[in-house]
């Protein structure tokens, strides 16, 4: 049976231009994903009835902020900014060194936190909401 550590996942992003490329110094990501049910008991049931419905996501990135150039970091920092945003951003988060093994969606950068303190490296998480199907492979 195949384990993956922590360590082995990474982040693609790509804002409404250009390709999907690798945000650096990602440390953490997260994806919650949900899907609604609807209530189809019927009177005179004596047991509840459901059916799935809509599915929706929401998560996070945490990278060390860095000046590098040729990755997706500073595109995924200005996307937090964008007014009337129509959720085309396109998001792959990578649970093995592969690349196989992933959840690819389009969404919406909805904040961004950043932190420097004394003796540590400048942190930045940024929240997102998925946006249309959240597919997986692997």
């Amino acid at each position: 049976m195949a384990v993956y550590r922590g360590e082995e996942g990474s982040v693609k992003f790509k804002n409404s231009a250009g390709t999907t490329e690798a945000v650096a110094q990602t440390t953490a990501w997260s994806l919650d994903i949900s899907k609604d049910v609807l209530d189809t008991t019927a009177h005179g049931d004596t047991s509840r009835a459901f059916v799935g419905s809509l599915i929706s996501g929401t998560g996070s990135i945490e990278f060390n902020y860095t000046a590098a150039t040729g990755n997706e970091t500073k595109n995924l920092l200005d996307e937090v900014l964008v007014t009337e945003d129509a959720a085309d951003a396109q998001f792959e988060l990578y649970i093995d060194t592969s690349g196989s093994k992933k959840w690819s969606f389009g969404g919406i950068v909805t904040g961004m936190s950043t932190s420097t303190t004394v003796g540590d490296l400048t942190k930045i998480t940024a929240n997102f909401t998925t946006s249309g199907a959240i597919t997986s492979a692997g």
